[in-house]
């Protein structure tokens, strides 16, 4: 009787753990309630609530065409003017922000010494006498030579071969003077090349941005340079565009460039290099354009933003609404 009654207290306790669970999760088993779940709206919050829109997918740093396209204005050229030579700087003709034209002197080196060896060797290159002895001598000896064979049978061969060394002899002499005065001349055209590089002229046309050596300083062989000069016309222009425009240029094209404030304005500028490399990390591609500059009017190391095919609105002034005269009725 005792097992009995605790059967039946057992299978009432599931029956009732059963029926709770029922009451609890709404009278329908998990199974079917997920599908339900899952059809409703996933930005709704509760039910009669207005369901928010999904933003669209962001697009990918690097693709939106109508991002502004940054650049940097630079020098063309930037030039360590130096000199060739070593030497004792003399003078230097320039300074920080001069303006210099190509072929300008720009700093001079002692060259005394120079001079007087190129004057040395001038001389050396000029004097046709050694030469001319050389000349007559070997004459005088080829025709002893000639002699002697003429009449060899009457004359011993020792005296024979005497004077065709001699004659020999002497035409080698005078080929050596000949190449002396040559060398000479040689001498004389280095001492000259090395006078012009203690006179140091600017290869490129533009402005002194530094000046690194004075008069009396020594420049040896660990001096990188004197001077140096930034070529600002033309200028170039380092673009650094999105991936999406790289369709939208091409070499050859004309854009528009807006330098940063308080320079401000539009200038054109044609594009000269178009990088086949991207910056993945950046979305961007890298463009070279060359931008005329007449008169130096426009600064280098200037930050600037570009259009390219109207990807880029050009920001239009503000005009003040025009007020028309209202007419008396």
């Amino acid at each position: 009787m005792d097992r009995k009654k605790a059967l039946w207290l057992g299978v009432a306790g599931f029956a009732a753990i059963g029926a709770g669970a029922y009451a609890f999760g709404g009278g329908e088993p998990d199974e079917k309630r997920k599908p339900a779940a899952m059809a409703r709206p996933a930005s709704a919050v509760a039910e009669g609530a207005k369901i928010v829109p999904q933003p669209a997918a962001m697009t990918a740093a690097g693709l939106d065409a109508s991002r502004p396209t940054d650049c940097l204005i630079e020098p063309s050229a930037v030039v360590r003017v130096n000199s060739g030579v070593e030497g004792v700087v003399q003078a230097v003709f320039v300074d920080r922000g001069d303006t210099v034209t190509r072929g300008q002197v720009v700093a001079q080196l002692r060259a005394d010494v120079d001079r007087a060896g190129a004057a040395a060797a001038q001389a050396r290159a000029g004097n046709v006498f050694a030469e001319r002895a050389a000349a007559s001598r070997a004459a005088y000896l080829d025709s002893v030579r000639k002699r002697s064979e003429q009449i060899a049978q009457f004359l011993a061969r020792d005296a024979v071969e005497e004077a065709q060394a001699n004659a020999r002899a002497a035409g080698e002499e005078r080929r050596a003077a000949a190449q002396n005065q040559r060398v000479a001349a040689l001498e004389y055209a280095q001492s000259q090349r090395v006078l012009a590089e203690k006179t140091v002229r600017s290869p490129v046309s533009g402005i002194v941005t530094e000046r690194v050596m004075s008069a009396g300083e020594y420049r040896g062989p660990d001096a990188t340079h004197i001077v140096t000069v930034a070529q600002v016309d033309p200028l170039h222009v380092e673009v650094f565009a999105p991936i999406a425009q790289l369709d939208a240029i091409k070499l050859g094209d004309t854009v528009t460039i807006i330098p940063e404030d308080p320079v401000g304005g539009e200038y054109n500028a044609v594009v000269k290099v178009v990088d086949r490399v991207f910056d993945a990390a950046s979305g961007t591609f890298g463009m070279r354009l060359e931008l005329p500059n007449p008169g130096n009017a426009l600064p280098a190391g200037l930050r600037c933003t570009i259009r390219i095919g109207g990807a880029l609105p050009l920001p239009r002034p503000s005009r003040p609404p025009v007020r028309r005269p209202s007419t008396a009725s």
